[in-house]
């Protein structure tokens, strides 16, 4: 049921008459003091100014007056959750539901509140969805959740496009396809939604910080890199099992075919590690737990193992290549001995190419 004066206090409010929507609202009061209606618009009012603390304290108001008003409910999950009370947003919402259980914001406030698992998450968003098929910001908390429970689901690209084509600037949402586009790979498309959230708020420390992670894979090492690395995590376990036993298989048919030079199969991608955390490590933002992960654990276990291959790999590498140039006749005049145990005739003289002088 619509409550006819909070429809018009929210008219007044669209349109920009706060004086004359304060104004209103505090005659409703002085006429009728124990009705929750005054109270209620003054909340709304309080809240589109953004005073949070002054909007939960009408809202109490009204509540107080009258407990079956689903406005009032509505109203209160808005505000409590800009004040950041988990637990009141929880008990309006809940109470809420038995009012009017087709109401989306009841759903979504669960959603981001109550539940802790993913898929009770997009459970409850696909309940909201289902009611409010037009909600854009439940559009993409959808995508989100449905995204970490399957990165491969094509319903998350899907609820994108039909997110971007009714609003290709809903920020919410451009924060959220910006990280699902990262993660998967996408880092175009990523750049693309992080440049929009920057145009559109420059001074958000959030949205600096997903600009700068896109555009820092402009750098083609770290962008090899984090492609290997998100591709890792969007794969099974088994998967990863898989590919890496099939790469050692190959150093191994590598090693018997071209000998030692084989271990370029591992030496290269470490470079590659190496060169891509340390065209990062001037970034100034705050790092963080994957920056800290690839700085001080990946980046000297990398070092480590790059000197402990390349090392005898240098050594093997100027071996060959001292072979390759020998002349054939030289090698003949002298050739290189054999060990001990391999010899034919370990104990026959032979002549050596230099004589002791006297």
């Amino acid at each position: 049921m619509k409550i006819a004066s909070f429809e018009r206090m929210k008219q007044l409010v669209e349109n920009g008459k706060y004086v004359d929507a304060e104004l209103e609202s505090r005659n409703m009061i002085t006429e009728n003091p124990s009705h929750f209606a005054g109270y209620l618009c003054l909340a709304y009012l309080n809240f589109a100014s953004e005073n949070f603390s002054e909007a939960a304290h009408n809202l109490e108001q009204a509540l107080l007056y009258n407990q079956n008003i689903v406005e009032c409910y509505q109203l209160g999950v808005m505000i409590y959750d800009r004040l950041g009370e988990k637990k009141r947003v929880i008990e309006l919402a809940r109470f809420g539901l038995t009012l009017d259980h087709e109401e989306a914001d009841f759903y979504a406030a669960l959603a981001k509140y109550e539940v802790d698992s993913i898929k009770d998450k997009a459970a409850l968003y696909e309940t909201a969805l289902a009611y409010a098929p037009k909600r854009l910001d439940i559009m993409g908390s959808l995508a989100f959740c449905l995204f970490q429970m399957d990165k491969t689901s094509k319903r998350v690209l899907a609820l994108q496009n039909t997110a971007l084509t009714a609003d290709p600037l809903f920020e919410p949402n451009l924060v959220y396809f910006a990280k699902i586009s990262y993660a998967r790979g996408d880092f175009e498309a990523a750049r693309e939604f992080t440049r929009k959230l920057c145009v559109i708020e420059p001074s958000n420390g959030e949205y600096q910080a997903l600009y700068n992670q896109a555009w820092a894979t402009k750098n083609p090492f770290w962008s090899l890199y984090e492609r290997v690395r998100l591709f890792g995590k969007r794969i099974s376990l088994m998967r990863r099992i898989v590919l890496v036993s099939v790469y050692i298989l190959i150093f191994a048919l590598l090693t018997n075919w071209i000998g030692y030079l084989a271990v370029l199969m591992w030496i290269i991608p470490l470079l590659v590690v190496v060169v891509a955390i340390l065209s990062q490590t001037e970034r100034k933002e705050k790092l963080t737990r994957q920056d800290r992960k690839n700085r001080y654990l990946r980046l000297p276990l990398a070092i480590i193992l790059l000197m402990l291959l390349a090392f005898p790999a240098g050594v093997r590498t100027v071996s060959t290549l001292a072979d390759w140039m020998t002349p054939n006749s030289l090698k003949n005049k002298y050739p290189i001995t054999e060990p001990f145990e391999k010899q034919i005739h370990p104990f026959e003289q032979k002549e050596f190419p230099l004589k002791l002088q006297k």
